[in-house]
């Protein structure tokens, strides 16, 4: 676990302009509890893994895990340097250890025995600095800043492994004469803050280095559709509802966007209607109406041999730079100075046929407006097919979604294993569930399980027994080709226009699911962390959610090509802006301008070494409760179950387990639930 103190060293020049700020650092205490560290077997070799961490390393490497720090910086600034000197360290056993290399497999590859052979470099440490890469990005303005540290120190020969227990981290930041200077809407920034409270570590400073605020005075809207001319009147029921909902809307033809903007084809000229709105308009949420075709953008990421050429719609999220910075009109690779974070929030609509858009639009209408209360808005079926058998299954992705959803919901385990699968998955939607999450092997037309009959999860063959039509899903999966837009009618496609029911919103993927067996992979991460965006921090716009998840994604242990091919391909089937069933609080203009009825306060002391206060206040009565997650998101502590009434109120915490027993030096988010949201805040202890 980590055990910070962050230290900005620039607090004497806020008051300054932006532009003038000469760089600063921050410093933080680090170490690893050798008791934190788990040692175990996969196929004969040996793993290394710690509570919330992932391996930074790329192929023939050893798997160490590393930790992922993230914080945002001042305007105008980038990483210049990250050191570290440590203190101590622990030797993890006197038996020496073959730990096993890295191997990034598609989840169309069968599971076999690791024949390769760590990268021989000597006997010399392994990594020879404990700082992995570092990375700087705008999202939505802000300057935020990421690093590595793998806290182990390994002598590939000899087998020797030790731990650092104790060291000094300090990141050095300068002024970058290419980072973006941006002046936006009080809501863009309020959204890009909210989850930037859930990802930094230092969010006390979310506020001081927030972008420039300006109100615009003109009549362009926060939330629009793109589309066909000829698509305008299938589409204004939506826009008339979501200018309740969104505060304004507006439909855009792209006729318009042709003959206003400039570009290399119509995809570009669409991505800069949608940067000029963005900047200059106080654009949030954008909905692209359109079939594979002129409105979609095909990657051409390049990993080795293989080439992503798959749609990416966070080409119209990511909106610095041009995506085409060599200048070859191939677009997305790593050569055109991507940062890959989002700035504002997109989803598709993927027909170019009317009838097809007027389903998705009554779909999104009577979800949000008509859709029935009931236990449903609380149910999740979480689907585990064999990944990479006989040793690894969907079900520890699930297992770890399972972690992060409310113990008050219901939560079916559908988990395969090399004797059996259930076969009930599309009764249980068809009956009511909110969230559903099929991991296994996919093809663009489902997702199936690994082995025995009959092999569909979800598929084009079995889908029509969704007649959940009042009680719509939300679909997030790792499969491979099941989002893959270029195909004709893709299982994500089929389940966004089934009139009968199927799903409200699905996030698949446009190509290959990787993974890094047995370590966590960047697939699994974005599934987690959109989990984690929606049932810990309480952000129930599904596209800010999916948005978000793909900036902790971008932020997982880096310098792999892989994360960026996942972060592309995972495109959303649906409206960026709707409401999450179970963050519904109302019908049409109760949606997320409202204010929570409750809001939890930061807890004081904080930084804390002993015990702290953790106060919250309520607009209106009913029941709360509180708990502690540390930052693997297990549950530690269940502080607070009971009433609650209007006004404020506090409780004592001991920082200490429900057993009991003192929590160890580290972050931990404390979790709110009330009955109507969820509220989150950051806590660091330090003994």
């Amino acid at each position: 676990m980590c055990g910070k103190i962050v230290t900005p060293l620039c607090w004497m020049l806020l008051l300054l302009p932006l532009h003038l700020c000469f760089g600063g650092e921050i410093t933080f205490e680090y170490g690893i509890s050798p008791e934190t560290v788990s040692i175990s077997q996969w196929m004969g070799r040996d793993v290394i893994s710690i509570p919330g961490g992932a391996v930074p390393f790329e192929e023939g490497m050893p798997a160490l895990p590393g930790e992922s720090f993230v914080f945002v910086l001042p305007q105008g600034c980038s990483i210049s340097k990250v050191s570290i000197e440590i203190h101590s360290e622990e030797a993890l056993t006197d038996s020496p250890l073959d730990i096993i290399p890295v191997e990034y497999r598609t989840l169309s590859t069968p599971s076999a025995p690791y024949t390769s052979r760590i990268i021989e470099t000597g006997d010399d440490i392994f990594p020879v600095s404990p700082v992995g890469e570092t990375y700087t990005g705008s999202m939505t303005g802000y300057r935020v800043g990421a690093f590595v540290l793998i806290p182990f120190r390994y002598r590939p020969i000899s087998g020797a492994l030790s731990v650092i227990t104790s060291a000094t981290v300090t990141l050095e930041y300068l002024p970058d004469a290419d980072a973006p200077l941006m002046n936006l809407s009080p809501e863009q920034i309020g959204i890009a803050a909210s989850g930037l409270s859930g990802m930094v570590d230092n969010p006390e400073m979310i506020d001081a280095w927030a972008p420039a605020e300006k109100r615009t005075d003109d009549d362009w809207s926060a939330w629009m559709v793109i589309a066909d001319a000829g698509m305008e009147t299938v589409l204004q029921p939506l826009v008339d509802h979501r200018s309740s909902t969104a505060g304004s809307a507006e439909f855009v033809s792209l006729d318009w966007i042709y003959s206003n903007y400039s570009g290399w084809d119509t995809q570009e000229r669409i991505r800069n209607f949608l940067k000029d709105a963005f900047l200059n308009h106080g654009l949030v949420y954008a909905l692209i109406v359109g079939d594979y075709g002129e409105t979609t953008r095909i990657s051409s990421l390049r990993v080795g041999e293989t080439v992503l050429n798959n749609v990416s719609d966070l080409y119209y999220s990511d909106i610095d730079g041009s995506w085409d910075l060599d200048g070859d009109h191939l677009y997305g690779e790593r050569s055109d100075g991507l940062d890959l974070l989002s700035d504002i929030y997109i989803g598709r609509f993927s027909s170019d046929v009317q009838s097809y858009v007027g389903i998705m639009v009554e779909k999104t209408i009577e979800y949000e407006t008509s859709a029935p209360d009931g236990d449903w808005r609380t149910t999740a079926v979480l689907m585990g097919a064999g990944l990479w058998p006989p040793e690894y299954w969907g079900s520890f992705v699930c297992d770890s979604i399972d972690l992060r959803l409310p113990d008050s919901w219901t939560v079916h385990l559908l988990y395969e294993d090399l004797d059996w699968h259930p076969t009930n998955q599309i009764h249980l939607i068809a009956s009511g569930a909110s969230y559903a999450t099929p991991q296994g092997h996919g093809w663009s037309g489902g997702v199936a399980w690994y082995d025995h009959a009959p092999t569909d999860v979800i598929s084009n063959s079995n889908y029509t027994g969704l007649t959940n039509a009042n009680k719509l899903c939300v679909f997030h999966s790792m499969a491979c080709m099941s989002g893959e837009l270029t195909d004709i009618g893709c299982i994500a496609e089929r389940l966004m226009l089934a009139p009968w029911g199927g799903a409200i919103a699905v996030m698949f993927n446009s190509s290959y699911g990787w993974g890094t067996p047995p370590s966590t992979g960047p697939s699994e991460w974005l599934e987690i962390y959109f989990a984690e965006q929606m049932f810990v921090y309480g952000q129930y716009e599904v596209g800010v959610a999916q948005a978000f998840a793909r900036d902790m994604t971008k932020f997982v242990p880096g310098g792999v090509p892989l994360l960026d091919w996942v972060i592309q391909e995972n495109n959303l089937l649906g409206d960026p802006a709707l409401l999450f069933a179970s963050g519904q609080t109302g019908i049409e203009g109760s949606g997320p301008s409202d204010p929570p009825q409750i809001h939890l306060l930061p807890p004081t002391p904080n930084p804390v070494s002993g015990s702290c206060t953790i106060s919250w206040i309520g607009s209106v009565s009913g029941t709360v409760e509180v708990a502690v997650y540390d930052m693997s998101g297990r549950r530690v502590a269940s502080p607070y179950q009971g009433n609650m009434s209007e006004g404020p109120e506090s409780m004592y915490f001991d920082c200490t387990e429900d057993g009991g027993t003192p929590l160890p030096s580290g972050c931990y988010t404390i979790v709110l639930t009330s009955e109507t949201c969820y509220e989150a805040e950051r806590l660091l202890i330090i003994r």
